[in-house]
């Protein structure tokens, strides 16, 4: 008698910025210690907090930090290049820059701002959301680490991705999403050692049930 196998668990993963800097964030209300959601409004360029227990809201000005863009043409290399400095760093429609290929300073047209990707992604790293600074609601501690999740829809994919005995990309990926990279390129290492792996999922979906 030929036992059958146990079926695979088979996950399809997603593009990096399925839960990106921009995704809504379930963070801890500081008034009632509920959750509630931070968003970025982009056409107001504010950031909006609500929470879903005590209806505290606020708004916040600007959002995250900005970078501007200096553009500038090396007198020794003659190549021209960009760099984006912070906000601190820059000031009137001049700026002194290092040319990236020979290190010579010269300077640069300051050409306008862009926000600042890589503060936001710091402060999300942290476990906090990058407007306001609350905890995001989801977050669990595995070995000294802290491991968290966006919001609810993120937290799902946690735990399925980790929960998974396949792991794979649909057969248009590349195509459809204009990326080579998946979400799961950004998870930690240890998240995905396989010994971690069951005691990491046990922890997220007691976040699922306790939240």
């Amino acid at each position: 008698m030929v036992m059958n196998k146990r079926a695979k668990n088979r996950f399809i993963d997603k593009p990096i910025h399925t839960f990106s800097m921009w995704s809504e964030m379930t963070v801890i209300c500081p008034s009632c210690g509920k959750a509630g959601t931070v968003v970025l409004d982009r056409e107001q360029q504010v950031a909006v907090f609500r929470c879903n227990g005590c209806y505290r809201h606020e708004k916040i000005v600007p959002c995250g930090g900005y970078d501007f863009q200096v553009s500038a043409q090396c007198t020794s290399t003659g190549k021209r290049f960009k760099k984006f400095l912070p906000q601190n760093q820059v000031h009137g429609s001049k700026q002194r820059v290092k040319c990236p290929y020979c290190n010579e300073f010269v300077v640069g047209d300051v050409q306008g701002q862009r926000e600042s990707t890589g503060l936001i992604y710091k402060k999300v790293w942290t476990a906090i959301d990058p407007y306001f600074h609350y905890p995001l609601f989801f977050q669990t501690n595995f070995r000294g680490k802290t491991i968290w999740a966006l919001n609810r829809e993120h937290l799902q994919y946690l735990i399925e991705y980790l929960s998974a005995d396949l792991r794979t990309v649909q057969p248009d990926y590349h195509q459809t999403y204009k990326t080579i990279r998946t979400q799961s390129d950004v998870l930690p290492a240890y998240m995905k050692y396989a010994k971690n792996r069951e005691d990491i999922v046990k922890k997220l979906k007691k976040l699922q049930v306790e939240a």
